[in-house]
This record gives structure tokens, C-alpha cells and sequence, in this order.
């Protein structure tokens, strides 16, 4: 495990929380896709204009569960 990426999935997580409008989400949403740039690396296979990246399987899971709390403040928002 990398160093520090439970302090950066609770930070994460902190940002969610906070969103209070629609700039706010996404805003979350860039921040929680730059956790999981952070922590993952480049993937050697190659598509067109779409940068993939590998990740192992608890930094996948962090990043599914960030991004369904980030679904549910952004619909209860609404």
C-alpha cells in the first residue's frame, strides 16, 4: 500500500461531504479522479484520446465508493 492514500481516501471523502451546489460536485469529482491518478499507474495498452491506467484491487474499490457517494450527495442535492 502507498503511503498516505488512507489520509487522501478520507480527505477525499471530507470534499464530498462538504459539496454544497452543483460547482462543488464537481469539483469533488475532479478531486476524487485525481486521488485515483495519484495512486494508480500509466497502463501500457493504448486506446485513441482515452488514458487508462492499472490500479490494484483496494484503490479500485476506494475509488468505486468514492464515486457512488459523490452520485448520492449530487442526488440529494437535487
Amino acid at each position: 500500500m502507498k503511503p498516505y492514500i488512507l489520509s487522501s481516501y478520507r480527505k477525499a471523502y471530507q470534499v464530498i461531504q462538504s459539496s454544497l451546489n452543483q460547482d462543488h460536485i464537481e469539483s469533488s469529482r475532479n478531486y476524487i479522479n485525481n486521488f485515483f491518478k495519484l495512486y494508480s499507474i500509466p497502463s501500457k495498452k493504448v486506446f485513441e484520446f482515452v488514458e487508462v491506467r492499472d490500479a490494484d484491487k483496494m484503490l479500485a474499490q476506494m475509488y468505486g465508493r468514492l464515486y457512488s457517494l459523490l452520485e448520492e450527495k449530487e442526488k440529494s442535492l437535487k
